[in-house]
Formats: structure tokens, C-alpha cells, sequence
């Protein structure tokens, strides 16, 4: 009879969240989830709300975590790679696929019709080899 109950004791005690490291997984997963949020921009009372599995002072810790890192400047929430504090003596330049300010332009490119000998060539037009296929 005392195998059986120390048996049972060891079975309960295997499922235990404590031992498994089940319990650090869940505040981990929690944290990553109000993390998450203020990098989203959500208030963390939305992001309990949204995540009610979770447990609210974890979620409330990774939120606050993500908050101190914006902050200090070492997380971009828009997440675009580019520092929106400029460096002293930066210039503004335009993003790429931008277009650029007019004192800046490039020159134009001479277009194909213009040839060293001032000829333009006439335009070729693409005609169907087969007009049977049109009946």
C-alpha cells in the first residue's frame, strides 16, 4: 500500500508545471505577447484583454520591457531599419523609391531615337505573322 501511494505521488509530481519548466514557458510565452503589443502600438490594458490566457502581470511585464527598449532608441516600433533620430551634419536624403528634390536630379537619359549621327530610327510595329487566325 505505501508503494502504491508513493508511486501515485510521483506520478502527480511528474505533471507538475514547476518541474517541467512548463511554468517558466507559460511567463516566457506571456511576456513575448505584451512584448508584441507595444511594439504594435496596443495598450497593454487591449493586449490583456485580447489575450486572456495569458497571465495579466506577465503580459504587463513584456509590455513594459518593449516600452524601456523604444524608449532608449534601441527598438524602432515602425521597424523600417532606419533611425528617425538624424546624426549632426545629416543631410536629408530620400528614401529609396523616392523621388528626389529638382536641385538634385539626375540628367535625363538620351532616348534610343537619339544616334550618334542625329537619325532617329523609324519605330518597328509588331505585325501578326499569321492573319488567318483572326477568322
Amino acid at each position: 500500500m505505501r508503494s502504491a501511494s508513493l508511486l501515485l505521488a510521483l506520478l502527480l509530481l511528474a505533471g507538475c508545471d514547476k518541474l517541467t519548466g512548463a511554468a517558466d514557458q507559460k511567463i516566457a510565452d506571456a511576456e513575448a505577447v505584451g512584448f508584441a503589443c507595444r511594439v504594435s502600438g496596443k495598450t497593454p490594458e487591449a493586449c490583456m484583454k485580447e489575450n486572456e490566457a495569458q497571465s495579466p502581470s506577465s503580459v504587463l511585464d513584456g509590455w513594459k520591457a518593449a516600452d524601456e527598449d523604444i524608449k532608449s532608441g534601441r527598438l524602432d516600433p515602425t521597424m523600417s531599419g532606419e533611425s528617425s533620430v538624424k546624426k549632426e551634419g545629416e543631410a536629408d536624403k530620400p528614401a529609396e523609391g523616392e523621388a528626389q528634390p529638382a536641385d538634385e536630379k539626375k540628367p535625363e537619359e538620351k532616348k534610343p531615337e537619339d544616334k550618334k549621327d542625329g537619325k532617329a530610327e523609324p519605330a518597328k510595329e509588331d505585325k501578326p505573322k499569321n492573319d488567318s487566325a483572326k477568322h
